[in-house]
Formats: C-alpha cells, structure tokens, sequence
C-alpha cells in the first residue's frame, strides 16, 4: 500500500513540477543545502498566494511531504478523498466555529506520527494569505506542532524547523518568475511544552522567516511596495535579502515614504496602475511583430482559455486564488486539450513529429499572447500618460522622488 502511495504521491508530483516549470518563466531554489536529510523537517512558509505556495515548494524539493491547509477546503467528500491521498491535512481555525485547539489534537498527532517516521510537514504559521509581501504575526501552531512532536512517545529526538521564502515578480502572472529560498534550519530538541517555549521558537522562527521572503513593514507597505516594485519586472528574480537590507536603511523616513503611498495613490486615482514601465519605441515594434502569433496563441487555445477566464472573472473573489486556479485549470484543461490536438495532428499527416510540433506552437503561440498582452496593457498606460500632461507630471514627479531614494539604497545599481 505505501508503494502505491509514494508512486502515486511522486508521479503527481512529477507532473505539477513539469507545469509550474512551464507556468513560470523561472523557478529559482537557492538553500537546497539547508534542508537535512534522513531527519523529521517541518516547512514553515510565508503565504502570499494560495495552494500555488504549496506546490511551488513541495517540487522544489523531494522529500515526502504532508501539508497542513485550511479545513474548508475538505467540505466536498471528492475533494477530501483527493487531499488525503497527497497527504494533506485539515487545520482548523478560530473563524471555523470551532476551539481551534481541541478540533487540531487529531491532525497534530497525524503530524508528530509523519515526524516520527522522518516525513516532512509543511505549513504556513502566519495563519493567513494575501498578495502584499510584508511581515505577519505568527500564530503558534508550528512551535505545537514541533515541541509536541519531540515530546511524542516514540516520536523523533529533534526535529528540523525550515524557514520557507516564496517570492513572486508577479503574484497573479503568467510566465512570471519565483524565487523559492531555504533557510537555515531550527534545531529543536526535547524541552517541557509551556507557554514560554512556544513563545520562544515562534519569536525565533518568525525572525528566520522574514530574512528569506520580502517583508516590508506593515504601517509602511504601500510607500514601501512603491519605491521597490513599482517598475517590477515580470521576468526579473526577487532578491528578499537586497530588498529587506534596503528597506532597513529607511527605516525613520516616514515623510519620505508617505510622500511616495500618496503620490502612488494619486496616480491610480487618474487611472495608472502598478506595476508599470512605458513602453519603449522597440517594444512597440515588438507588439506588432507578436500580434500575428498572438491571435494564433488566443485562436488555437480559446477552447482552454475562455472557460477559466469566465470562472476567474465571475466566481473567484479573493486575489489570492487566482494564479492558483489559473493554474491548476490549465494544466489540466491544456493537458486534455493539445492532446486531442496532437492527435488530431497525426490523423492527418500519419507523423508524430507533426502531432509534436503542433504542441510546441501551441505552447509557443500561448506565450506570445500573453506577452502582447502584457505589453498591451503598458501601452494602453503610456498612451494616458502622453495625453494628459497632468497625469505625466504627476508620474515624473513620482519617478523622480523614487529614483532619488533608490540611488541613496542602490548607489551602484
């Protein structure tokens, strides 16, 4: 039985790592050499974007992972089989109507026993999600879950605590980028489960978590996201430990911060929206040259692409869950579909290079239309700013006072 689960448990996770890997223009794992072999590890992530955090992480690495998610998503008997079957597990909180202690005693024995046989467990300690990349509360769970699992009879000795960072170029983009980083791990040894232990190791995790993602002040986020990401580059690589070392240096410019959030908030009240570059002459001349294979990318895919686009725009509501879901739909809806194409493709010619071919311009033609519509939406942008020297003032000035406190950040940038 445990054989079938690790084939079953590898070969899903085989497939989502080819999408992701195709999802996103690039993957970046640094820290690999930080997590332990042969010992019981706990994943503690930040959460910015729904499951796809999970998945990112879990192919990221190899070890045999079980998850800690949210109990609503287990309300659908199908759901819940499938779940269980990759090793996800229930967590319930507060906002559940339950006593969130009393309803987790099962699930966190679930997990001492996974430490036990030196499985790994994954869960997200901040306790919520959202797209903004600044530091959270932590809730306690992880410490439970880690002095409890020391403390089991029969558990591990110690058990390794792995800070998780997952930052995004684009939270919600199409062939974006993600870098995934490791950190070093926590040791945790037996020692008496009391509110000062637990207290402890989640002050010391929370600490070792906010160096491995973007953790921009809260109170400050918007003039802070501002001054770093307005300009993001949807191809560029995020380096947490170059932004945070950057956001540090300003700490106490409050004025200068708040001049930008205003002046950010001023523009998008004129119709800009961030982030945002203009485009230049060359990538105009590029659009065009996209746009043939770009009707090709939206006329060969629409079969896929209009269906996920209709449920995206009419029944997600949170932010959060839309690269999720894109996703997920995708993989299988794409998987099903340029099959048949490919299939249909060597009725037709008798030859499998063709029904190959036919699935690399599929692909190929799908990344052209998402880059002309990328570039789409920036000229749309530039195009406001030509023709209302209100809002290009503003947007100069903007630049300007920005620029001024990245070259005081970044003198050699």
């Amino acid at each position: 039985m445990i054989v079938i689960k690790y084939l079953w448990y590898y070969s899903f996770w085989f497939i989502v790592r080819i999408g992701l890997r195709l999802y996103y223009s690039k993957v970046k794992v640094t820290g690999l050499e930080n997590i332990p072999k042969n010992t019981p590890i706990i994943f503690g992530s930040n959460h910015e974007n729904a499951f796809i955090d999970a998945l990112l992480i879990t192919t990221s690495n190899t070890r045999f992972d079980h998850y800690l998610v949210r109990a609503g998503v287990f309300n659908n008997p199908i759901a819940k089989a499938f779940f269980n079957s990759l090793n996800l597990m229930p967590v319930y909180r507060a906002q559940d109507g339950v006593n969130p202690l009393e309803a987790n005693k099962q699930i966190f024995k679930a997990c001492f026993e996974a430490l036990a046989k030196k499985y790994a467990v994954m869960l997200f300690p901040e306790g919520e999600h959202n797209l903004r990349r600044h530091r959270r509360v932590l809730k306690k769970g992880i410490s439970r879950i880690a002095l409890g699992a020391v403390n089991f009879e029969g558990g591990a000795q110690e058990v390794s605590v792995v800070p998780v960072g997952v930052n995004y170029s684009d939270h919600l983009g199409f062939r974006s980028t993600v870098h995934i980083v490791f950190g070093k791990p926590i040791i945790v040894k037996k020692q008496e489960e009391n509110a000062e232990n637990y207290n402890k190791l989640t002050a010391q995790f929370a600490e070792a978590l906010s160096q491995v993602h973007v953790s921009l002040d809260r109170k400050e986020y918007v003039g802070l996201d501002a001054i770093f990401f307005h300009d993001q580059k949807a191809h560029e690589l995020i380096n947490p430990e170059r932004i945070n070392e950057a956001a540090r240096k300003l700490s106490g410019k409050t004025d200068d911060i708040h001049e930008i959030a205003e002046q950010k908030n001023d523009l998008e009240e004129k119709g800009m929206s961030f982030p945002f570059r203009p485009v230049t002459p060359g990538e105009k001349l590029a659009m065009l040259l996209l746009a043939p294979l770009a009707l090709i990318g939206l006329l060969v895919n629409l079969p896929v692409l209009l269906p996920v686009y209709l449920f995206v725009k009419t029944r997600v509501k949170e932010a959060e869950f839309v690269a999720s879901l894109k996703f997920g739909f995708s993989l299988l809806g794409f998987c099903i579909w340029w099959w048949h194409l490919s299939g249909w493709a060597y009725d037709y010619t008798s030859q499998w290079p063709v029904a190959v071919l036919s699935i690399g311009v599929s692909f190929i033609s799908l990344v052209s239309l998402n880059g002309f519509i990328r570039k789409w939406k920036r000229f749309q942008l530039t195009r406001l700013l030509s023709s209302d020297e209100e809002v290009k003032s503003m947007y100069l000035s903007f630049v300007e006072k920005v620029d001024e406190i990245r070259n005081g950040l970044f003198p050699n940038r």
